[in-house]
């Protein structure tokens, strides 16, 4: 039985001692109002009302007792007080909580190589990281509001020239005012601009062109980016129409994409010495800018120089979650010792480095099989070196010094040099003749010849490092070419094609 039944049956006895204690006193009719006049009389008679009395004064005992003090009751809670003289307050307004800060990678545009990516801080809700959609636009809005600390040296940040409008109804995205919807592969983002992109000339245009393209297809399974204006059919920016998505590949700025997929490997035969080692190194704009570098070290027993094993590589796409959007697959006919696991980079464009025991299909080489996460489909290149035994693999470079025969890490493009210059580099090429020629401002050939390269046609390529000699009649800007000359009938295939000055 609860306390609360036991309450309601103390007051109910109480309550009926008292009313049975007190004398109706019913009167007889002759002495009633209505045959006589009535007396001045109390209406109880003394008993009566001290009876009553001590009825009420039980009562109030029964209920103070109820209503006492719960404080020190275990397992009851006091009702709070109010006092009568308080006045309802308004409840203080919640100070709004700041979105923590969320590692984000986005990128930022270099003058002619293709977008770096970099971590910044972004003010993310986990209700906007919940979406595709919600994503690309803290993506955008981080750089939008980030500043120039961090940015990656040699790159800047296009983003924050664009003009930033309050953000619109249904845009939770940021203050950018931005709309972002997803399709498949595709995302979409209208932007909300008054009165403008911001930015100027075509340098400018196709860099924030480049930096959007990439920051937004950074989510995964997207591929392509179409970037709209409100109210209108295109996107202007300045005299740069964007009038369809872009992916990657369509900005990074290089004449073609790599050979990708199995079917485009570049394999070469070796010999599986037993006993050697395998050590690996990694480089990021060291050898040339936008040049990332892997190499592979082969050691023979006790150090000797081993035979080159066999390797198989190739390019591809993959859409591992911050791997990268493309990955290079490297197998070695030899056992690893190397460190197996995942390598983090984050140094565009290499992402991340993964050793594993082989691969299996389609490359048919056991061994050691090391992947390489890589921002792009950027041309690459596989070559061989000795002393010690290495093999080589080389991904992006300055678009205008790079094709799919040749790549110069030096000269670089728009620099100056006197009356001999060194050029270094690699090449594929018939016969492994690199030709080159040197054109003055009106385009006038002023001076040719051609040079070896250490390997001639095949899937491998070869290297050189030679000089070229400048005649004294040239002076100023001009543009060094270098190409392949086609077997057939002379016509350049392949041109790299090098501004620089003489002086």
């Amino acid at each position: 039985m609860t306390d609360e039944r036991r309450d309601d049956e103390i007051i109910g006895r109480a309550l009926s001692r008292a009313i049975e204690t007190i004398d109706v006193n019913q009167t007889p009719f002759e002495r009633s109002r209505i045959a006589t006049a009535p007396a001045r009389r109390s209406i109880f008679g003394l008993w009566q009302i001290a009876t009553a009395a001590a009825a009420i004064v039980l009562a109030l005992a029964i209920g103070s007792w109820l209503t006492r003090s719960t404080e020190s009751q275990p397992g009851v809670a006091a009702s709070p007080t109010i006092p009568a003289s308080a006045t309802p307050s308004v409840a203080p307004t919640a100070s709004p909580v700041q979105a923590p800060n969320v590692p984000t990678w986005v990128y930022f545009a270099r003058d002619g190589l293709p977008p770096v990516g970099a971590y910044i801080d972004a003010h993310s809700s986990s209700a906007v990281l919940a979406s595709a959609e919600g994503r690309i636009g803290a993506r955008i809005s981080a750089l939008s509001g980030f500043g120039s600390g961090s940015i990656p040296a040699g790159a800047t940040n296009p983003m924050s020239l664009v003009a930033k409008p309050a953000p619109t109804a249904g845009s939770s995205q940021g203050s950018m005012g931005v709309f972002v919807s997803v399709q498949g592969d595709v995302a979409k983002v209208e932007f909300d601009l008054n009165p403008g992109w911001g930015v100027r000339g075509a340098a400018q245009s196709q860099a924030l062109v480049q930096q959007l393209v990439y920051t937004i297809t950074e989510e995964s399974g997207i591929r392509w980016a179409l970037i709209t204006e409100k109210g209108k059919p295109n996107a202007v920016i300045d005299q740069l129409v964007v009038d369809r998505p872009l992916s990657r590949e369509d900005v990074f700025g290089y004449a073609a994409a790599g050979p990708s997929g199995a079917a485009n490997s570049v394999a070469s035969d070796g010999t599986s010495t037993p006993g050697v080692s395998l050590t690996t190194s990694y480089s990021v704009d060291s050898v040339a800018p936008g040049v990332a570098r892997f190499v592979v070290t082969i050691t023979g027993p006790q150090g000797a120089a081993p035979e080159l094993p066999s390797f198989t590589a190739y390019l591809d796409r993959t859409e591992e979650a911050d791997f990268g959007k493309a990955a290079l697959y490297l197998q070695v006919g030899a056992e690893p010792n190397t460190n197996l696991g995942l390598t983090r980079v984050d140094r565009s464009p290499l992402r991340a480095v993964r050793a594993t025991r082989g691969f299996g299909s389609p490359l048919a080489v056991g061994g050691a099989a090391f992947v390489l996460g890589l921002d792009d489909l950027r041309p690459w290149r596989v070559f061989t070196l000795s002393n010690p035994t290495r093999i080589v693999v080389d991904i992006g470079g300055a678009p205008q010094s790079v094709s799919d025969r040749i790549a110069v890490y030096q000269l670089l493009p728009g620099a100056t040099g006197t009356r001999e210059m060194q050029i270094i580099g690699v090449a594929r090429v018939f016969e492994a003749s690199v030709s080159w020629r040197l054109k003055d401002t009106t385009g006038r050939e002023v001076a040719s010849g051609h040079f070896l390269a250490s390997l001639g046609s095949s899937a491998v390529w070869g290297t050189f490092d030679t000089r070229i000699a400048i005649p004294a009649s040239m002076t100023g800007p001009g543009t060094l070419e270098l190409f392949e000359a086609s077997p057939k009938d002379g016509t350049p295939q392949g041109v790299v094609q090098i501004p620089l000055g003489v002086r």
